[in-house]
């Protein structure tokens, strides 16, 4: 009597404790929220904290099915739940599940969805954005010639940025340096070498001494469609021992801060982030869009900046081995990735010594260029005159002759129909005897 009653008594302690545990650790969908844009929607799955999710088709009728792990839905996010709707989403339903709470999204016709993880920032916790695709409009194919397509491969755009300059000398050090005079050679050298590689452009935001306001600096980058800013810097500190080359790159409270700013501006901002205007979308679009954009571009000034310090530790004592973030203003371009280079400091005597010598910043400037070339010739950017040349040595062109067919060509060169099609601009698979069709490498 007394066993049987304490086998009972200790499966409803475990069945509460394990109950408990999970509503402990249960994950909070504090909202959710729907924006429209030609041939997209968007929605946004506010959460409390990180959380897997599952995101899958189903046809007949068209469904689109998400499936958060251990979650539970908020009242506000319930309720709001039973409003979202657009031109291509009917509605949006709920249902929990042992291990997940599923969201079933019932479409008007068949798309394309794609999940993206947003981590938090000082307005929002982590959220996943679900974007729904469903015929935007195509481009016209237009077939040009090789020949042609290469003259209008563009160049890779790098804005070069001495900082300082005018009134504001910058930090004064030993030897009489001034920082405005030596990041301003540094600069230039640098431009000289950058504009020596074919398919490189530099453009520099100040080439003479004259003051320039941060903000500024920002909006030459971004009015000569930079790929890159670099702005060129040299440090001071109380004690003379300080020394070190550093590279930095934008902080993620910086990247918060300039969110805010960019959103208070939206509905009088003209301003794009990634070639997208702000001021005719809504406030979720905007959010969203910032931040997907600050993440990348933080993330390639990262890299970028890996690869600069990799060829100036050949040059220069580093402060620090690996690239440092803050949020000073040059480096919050939303749209530009960049980078700020310590070029040591002159408060340091060995270090202003060699900053004064015209020997030394040029194998500085070399060697911050050699960095930068060789990031973009591993990742070159699609339209650019160095990711056409990269491709023109790898690809091959084919005659087609009497006879071929498309999926012929395509299974004896081993790729798929597809990419052929793609690669050619091809609608269909209409060939003529004598096309000439490049036939993709790998």
């Amino acid at each position: 009597m007394h066993t049987k009653f304490y086998k009972y008594f200790f499966f409803i302690v475990n069945a509460f404790w394990l109950f408990a545990s999970f509503a402990a650790s249960a994950v909070e969908v504090r909202d959710v929220r729907v924006a429209q844009q030609q041939g997209m929607t968007r929605l946004v799955f506010e959460l409390s904290d990180i959380s897997e999710h599952r995101l899958f088709p189903l046809s007949n009728p068209d469904r689109i099915v998400l499936d958060i792990t251990n979650a539970e839905l908020s009242g506000n996010a319930a309720s709001n739940l039973s409003k979202l709707s657009s031109d291509v989403l009917i509605r949006v339903r709920s249902a929990k599940q042992t291990k997940a709470t599923r969201f079933v999204f019932d479409m008007t016709r068949k798309v394309k969805a794609k999940s993206t993880v947003l981590a938090a920032n000082a307005t929002y916790g982590p959220r996943i954005l679900i974007e729904l695709e469903y015929g935007a409009p195509k481009a016209v194919t237009v077939v040009k010639s090789l020949e042609t397509l290469s003259k209008e491969k563009r160049d890779i755009v790098v804005a070069i940025d001495p900082g300082h300059g005018g009134k504001d000398p910058g930090a004064l050090g030993k030897h009489k340096v001034r920082e405005k005079d030596i990041v301003l050679s540094i600069g230039k050298e640098l431009a000289k070498r950058i504009n020596a590689v074919d398919g490189f452009k530099a453009v520099m935001t100040r080439s003479t001494d004259k003051y320039l306001p941060l903000r500024e600096r920002s909006k030459v980058a971004r009015e000569a469609n930079a790929d890159l800013m670099i702005s060129v810097h040299a440090d001071a500190f109380t004690k003379s021992s300080a020394r070190g080359a550093s590279v930095w790159a934008l902080s993620l409270s910086g990247k918060s801060s300039e969110m805010g700013r960019w959103l208070a501006q939206q509905e009088s901002s003209s301003e794009l982030v990634g070639g997208i205007s702000l001021d005719d979308k809504d406030q979720l679009l905007a959010e969203v869009l910032l931040d997907m954009s600050m993440n990348s571009t933080i993330q390639m000034s990262l890299n970028i900046g890996d690869s600069v310090l990799g060829k100036m530790k050949k040059v220069a004592v580093l402060h620090k081995n690996e690239v440092q973030q803050a949020g000073f203003v040059v480096l919050k371009s939303p749209d530009i990735p960049s980078i700020l280079i310590e070029t040591g400091f002159v408060s340091n005597s060995t270090e202003a010594k060699n900053l004064a010598s015209r020997t030394y910043r040029v194998k500085l400037a070399s060697s911050i260029a050699s960095g930068v070339i060789e990031y973009f010739t591993n990742n070159a950017p699609d339209g650019t005159l160095l990711a056409w040349n990269q491709r023109k040595k790898t690809d091959s062109v084919y005659a087609v002759k009497r006879g071929d067919t498309l999926s012929e060509i395509a299974r004896a060169n081993r790729v798929s129909l597809d990419v052929l099609r793609s690669a050619n601009n091809l609608k269909n698979n209409n060939i003529r005897i004598g096309q000439k069709l490049v036939i993709p490498a790998g």
